[in-house]
């Protein structure tokens, strides 16, 4: 849900009557009073906000702002529309409606650069309803990047959420950094979605909600890989993978499919044991990945019959993600 800034109290003698999607205060006493090209600018937001059309009220307020900076409605309609926005986008979350969300989002950046509610909540739900969507959307993944990125350095300055009682730094930078890592898988940048995924899980490894999707990202990342170095090896003719002495190409591709495997192996059996540590509910995909790592490991490993090396792997890595934070 948004979070946002608690505003300063209206000026005195402004009363403002919010609804849900329109915000129409009571007009300033002196409104009769203005000079004929400022009252028609003002008259166009003032008819708009009567008419509770929050769009073309704002779009008027920003108008005048634009045109009278100092004008003797300025103050008003500045604190107006900053309410006005917060509520707006506040709907447009609600009702994921990604597009206005986004563009009243940009609107109360431009006025404040800084405001890391709207930030986070800018990237935040556009990895929740379509980067991670099924299926996912990947329209405004540079949008999300922009927003994480900016969020992530305010955050590393010192800058917390408002309204927030306990203030987590390292899993809000876990959330952020995920979002980077989505935005480099779909890029093709395997190594970069990695490595940025493992950063995700280094600053809250504690926290099953984003760990645990990154360690799966992971273990998914290296499944592509692995998959591309069997097709690559196995493409050789039989008798050249079956040789004594290999061409060095065929040395090159078994050196790059065994690393493929231990990687695979290695991911699979932390995403294993993470499950086990956090207790998480049983799925068909952790049951693929419990088959996964036993097939695989088993192809790597075929001397180990009796899998007590993959115990032993498994109850090392239990070990690591069950100590205490900061162990």
């Amino acid at each position: 849900m948004f979070l946002r800034k608690t505003l300063a109290p209206a000026a005195a003698g402004i009363i403002l009557l919010a609804g849900a999607l329109a915000l129409a205060p009571a007009a300033p006493a002196a409104a009769q009073e203005v000079v004929q090209d400022e009252g028609a600018t003002y008259r166009a937001w003032h008819e708009a906000s009567q008419a509770a059309d929050n769009v073309k009220a704002m779009a008027a307020a920003k108008a005048y702002i634009e045109k009278y900076p100092t004008g003797q409605y300025a103050d008003f309609m500045k604190k107006w529309l900053g309410t006005a926005q917060l509520t707006a986008l506040d709907a447009a979350i609600k009702e994921k409606r990604m597009a206005d969300m986004i563009a009243v989002g940009r609107d109360i950046l431009a006025t404040d650069p800084d405001n890391l509610n709207v930030l986070y909540a800018l990237a935040f739900n556009i990895r929740r309803n379509e980067l991670v969507a099924a299926p996912p959307s990947f329209a405004n993944a540079p949008a999300a990047v922009e927003f994480s990125k900016k969020a992530m350095s305010l955050v590393e300055s010192g800058k917390t959420l408002t309204g927030v009682a306990s203030f987590d730094k390292n899993a809000t930078l876990a959330w952020l950094t995920q979002i980077l890592a989505v935005n480099e898988g779909k890029n093709g940048s395997a190594d970069q979605a990695i490595e940025l995924y493992e950063k995700s899980i280094t600053l809250a490894p504690q926290d099953a909600s984003v760990a645990a999707r990154s360690l799966l990202a992971v273990f998914m990342l290296h499944q592509t890989r692995y998959s591309d170095a069997v097709k690559a090896y196995k493409a050789f003719p039989e008798a050249d993978l079956a040789a004594t002495d290999p061409k060095p190409e065929v040395k090159a591709a078994r050196d790059a499919f065994n690393a493929a495997a231990d990687g695979l192996i290695g991911a699979a059996a932390r995403f294993v044991a993470y499950s086990k540590v956090k207790s998480l509910p049983a799925s068909p995909a952790r049951d693929r990945i419990n088959q996964t790592l036993e097939a695989v490991y088993k192809s790597r490993f075929p001397e180990d019959a009796s899998l007590a090396g993959l115990q032993k792997m498994l109850q090392e890595k239990e070990a690591a993600f069950g100590a205490a934070p900061g162990a």
